[in-house]
């Protein structure tokens, strides 16, 4: 498997500097040679990728992309690996049989690419969780009034677990929203990540099963290898259905199938807001253009605390954005978007 993919990205052009055969050596040869990147297996022998992350970032922040098996265990394994400061995943085609990996050589070089560009540098990966800033609810007031049918739709990549987790855990259940996320995500890897959500959350987060309805406090995650649509908003509850359409921006699912069906579907209500979280590409930059249109609101996530500006650039040059926040204040940005809506 070393071997393949470093020929898959040597193949791209791409300088492999050092191939380590365990995850001592890892390690060493990450600070000694200080790479752009770093791709990291979750298990390994010696110090497991976990910890190999957790060294590298407390030692010398490093962009990493995990390499990781399709099995369950593995599964929160690399959301683990994403806590302790890896930048994003990529799922092998068949456990670890080398051959098919060739299959996604494409989706291997772009993943390596934009996770070198990643900003690790203001990163609190590596710092222990008890000296991690918690991420607090924010305050509504016990007899604050929220428009009918708040909904939010909201889109990541590169970079975007750990920020849509700490966005939604500051969402108050009692501005009553309902919720779609879209996160760039393999099939497998987004059940496990809805029930962290949901964990995580005082929103009842789950992931798309193909026909679901989402009633306020509640939350649907898009599933892996499906476009999510909003199909309509009746009694308070809304709907969504896969699409199992062609591949937008090179990704399904694409947060702009699902951003300019909420638009079409909830139209002027003004009870509409979406937000473009860190990642690669240009996906969701049209889809909050329909949101405004539609007179919702558009929200972006600032540079400084993108891990990767490509998504919310491509939104702030090409869309009147209500605001452009650091990951810490989207929560606020969004209660303040739906206070004083008139219903």
């Amino acid at each position: 498997m070393r071997e393949t993919l470093g020929k898959i990205l040597e193949d791209a052009g791409i300088d492999v500097v050092a191939r380590a055969k365990d995850g001592t050596e890892a390690v060493e040869q990450i600070t000694r040679l200080e790479p752009d990147v770093a791709t990291i297996d979750i298990q390994m022998p010696g110090l497991t990728g976990h910890e190999v992350i957790e060294q590298v970032m407390a030692e010398q922040p490093t962009p990493m992309l995990v390499i990781s098996s399709q099995t369950t265990k593995n599964a929160e394994a690399t959301f683990e690996a994403l806590e302790a400061g890896a930048v994003d995943f990529i799922a092998k085609p068949s456990g670890d049989n080398s051959v098919p990996i060739w299959s996604k050589q494409d989706e291997i070089v772009d993943q390596v690419r934009a996770v070198a560009a990643a900003d690790v540098s203001g990163s609190d990966a590596g710092t222990s969780r008890s000296t991690r800033e918690e991420p607090t609810t924010v305050d509504v007031g016990a007899t604050e009034e929220f428009p009918n049918d708040p909904t939010l739709v909201i889109g990541a990549s590169t970079g975007g677990p750990r920020v849509v987790e700490r966005v939604l855990s500051e969402l108050p259940e009692r501005a009553g929203l309902r919720i779609v996320i879209v996160q760039h995500m393999a099939d497998h890897y987004t059940e496990r990540f809805a029930t962290r959500l949901d964990e995580r959350t005082d929103y009842e987060i789950r992931e798309s099963t193909g026909r679901d309805t989402i009633g306020p406090g509640e939350g649907v995650l898009a599933k892996g290898g499906y476009h999510l649509e909003v199909t309509s908003l009746r009694n308070g509850r809304l709907t969504v259905a896969h699409d199992d359409g062609p591949e937008r921006h090179n990704v399904k699912p694409a947060i702009d199938v699902t951003m300019e069906t909420a638009a079409e579907t909830i139209g002027r209500r003004g009870n509409l807001a979406g937000v473009v979280l860190t990642g690669m590409g240009a996906d969701g930059a049209d889809g909050l253009a329909a949101i405004k249109d539609a007179g919702g609101k558009a929200i972006a996530q600032d540079e400084s605390t993108s891990r990767v500006y490509g998504m919310p650039k491509e939104a702030a040059d090409r869309v009147d954005l209500d605001m452009v926040l650091p990951k810490d204040r989207i929560a606020e940005g969004v209660v303040n978007a739906f206070r004083g809506w008139s219903s």
